[in-house]
């Protein structure tokens, strides 16, 4: 040791400097700090204002990490305090120099971070890099075990599985964008790299994509590849000749597209004789033909679709998918409900004549107006979208964005407030696996959730779990809140089926 042996500042008045509990800000627990200093034979008070001081400059936060370097990171506070580690000593210099730090008050101030981070992460088994904590309060905690768990499992950057983590619990990326204090350019770049990566291992795709017959990495939903599914080009709806002629015998999904709107208009499956050939190039292609109405009326869709054409012009176009999963009943509705659920969240609206709505009763004016009226119809007649935050643990007390009420098994379904309007879901606790592993028995919506659970605890006994949310907002109209809750149960049955490759177990 030099000149400056035993103390923190270059300038031994800058540790008298400060008035007040110097322990107040640091982002590091006063044992540890008390011990390190003990080590590099510093004042403790010292030590812990020059963490704080740390704390609050630019070189080591999470926009520096997060854009010049590699972090993973490994927990987080309740404070908002994030602890990450990564190879990035070289910062701890800039740091020093910055607030003017001896070398012993340079390494105290780093193996403090380190302990720190080491004590966070002591049950996970990563040695890589020094420790560094951090301020970023909108990182989701319930993310890091999903970061960790996929760069074990695949050959993804540290920050190329925080940023496609956090896809899966915030909407788009300017939103992980804000949380990382990086440009949005990065993101995109970042999950653009992921997406091809799961493209070519069929191990990165068991682990960054979803399990099941659908993918979660087109989901736009007029694309030809939509969630992964083979979809046919798009014919014109009155066309019903080449319907006829063109559409397969067999079960599958269809969507509808006016040629003039974005999103869908409708979303629907067929597992009639016929296929979907039968549903959409007879019921449903003849509701449009004005001298085969009487057929038409066979499809609940075919009026709504006919009127918005006669009343703002342009065309209705059908494209149609049969996988062969499509045989089965159960994947057939929950494909369904996916791809249902899969458009609101794309587009922050139902497609728009979904569950019997009819928009054109709803507008009027010039020809010109008419579309933009009704896309501002189907935006405010479909109930809130949820933000999906997180969607891959079915059984998170966050999962989509609701409020979930603890899980308890049935016997204990009285301490439930019985008031409003609720989801609800049920579950075994005997599973065992990773949280994505995890399934739930059933989904679903009432207006009586005392009744419902007295009902599910018969059925079920005891032992299963369960959880509420209440549903907030839904209309006072009973027609409209019917409608509301069926787009509630879209959201649960499709979040589920995306997550885990099957519909819950007592669905359809």
């Amino acid at each position: 040791m030099g000149k400056k042996e035993g103390y923190v500042y270059l300038d031994r008045e800058s540790g008298t400097s400060y008035v007040g509990d110097p322990f107040i800000g640091v982002p590091v627990s006063r044992d540890i700090v008390e011990s390190v200093a003990t080590q590099y034979h510093v004042e403790a008070d010292s030590l812990a204002r020059a963490l704080r001081e740390v704390r609050s400059i630019s070189v080591i936060n999470v926009e520096t990490l997060f854009t010049g370097f590699d972090p993973l990171p490994v927990g987080r506070s309740d404070g908002g305090l994030l602890y990450v580690l990564v190879e990035a000593d070289g910062c701890w210099d800039a740091a020093a120099e910055r607030i003017g730090l001896t070398e012993d008050g340079r390494d105290a101030a780093a193996a403090a971070h380190d302990r720190q981070v080491r004590k966070v992460a002591e049950d996970r088994e990563v040695r890589f890099g020094s420790g560094f904590v951090v301020s970023c309060s909108e990182f989701p905690a319930g993310a890091i075990d999903d970061i960790v768990a996929v760069v074990e499992r695949t050959r993804l950057t540290n920050r190329q599985a925080t940023t496609w983590v956090l896809s899966q619990y915030v909407p788009g990326s300017d939103a992980i964008a804000r949380i990382l204090s990086i440009p949005e350019s990065i993101v995109q770049s970042e999950l653009a790299i992921v997406d091809r990566t799961t493209r070519r291992s069929a191990a990165e795709t068991r682990t960054l994509d979803v399990p099941g017959p659908l993918t979660r990495l087109d989901p736009e939903p007029q694309s030809p590849e939509w969630m992964g599914l083979n979809w046919s080009g798009w014919f014109d709806l009155r066309d019903w000749q080449t319907l006829r002629d063109e559409l397969p015998r067999r079960p599958g999904l269809y969507r509808v597209r006016h040629t003039e709107l974005p999103g869908l208009m409708y979303v629907g499956e067929s597992g009639a004789e016929g296929g979907v050939r039968q549903r959409v190039g007879l019921s449903l292609s003849a509701g449009l033909n004005e001298s085969d109405r009487q057929t038409g009326d066979q499809h609940g869709a075919a009026r709504p679709l006919r009127r918005i054409t006669e009343t703002a012009g342009g065309r209705m176009e059908v494209s149609v998918t049969t996988p062969p999963i499509s045989s089965s009943q159960r994947h057939r509705r929950a494909i369904e409900a996916t791809l249902v659920a899969i458009c609101r969240r794309e587009t922050g609206w139902t497609p728009i004549v979904q569950l019997n709505r009819e928009p054109a009763e709803h507008v009027s004016g010039p020809h010109g107006e008419l579309l933009h009226k009704l896309m501002d119809v189907a935006e405010r007649s479909s109930y809130t979208v949820p933000s999906w935050r997180p969607w891959r643990d079915v059984t998170a007390p966050h999962w989509l964005g609701l409020d979930w009420t603890e899980s308890r098994p049935l016997s204990e379904r009285d301490v439930i407030d019985s008031s409003g309007v609720h989801a609800f879901r049920l579950w075994r606790g005997d599973q065992t696996g990773e949280r994505w592993d995890r399934t739930v028995q059933e989904v679903g919506t009432t207006g009586s959730i005392a009744s419902r659970l007295f009902t599910l605890q018969n059925e079920y006994g005891d032992d299963v779990r369960f959880s509420v949310a209440t549903l907030e907002g839904l209309s006072t109209d009973n027609r409209r809140r019917s409608r509301e809750l069926s787009e509630v149960r879209y959201d649960l049955v499709g979040a589920h089926y995306l997550a885990t490759g099957n519909p819950p177990e007592a669905q359809f």
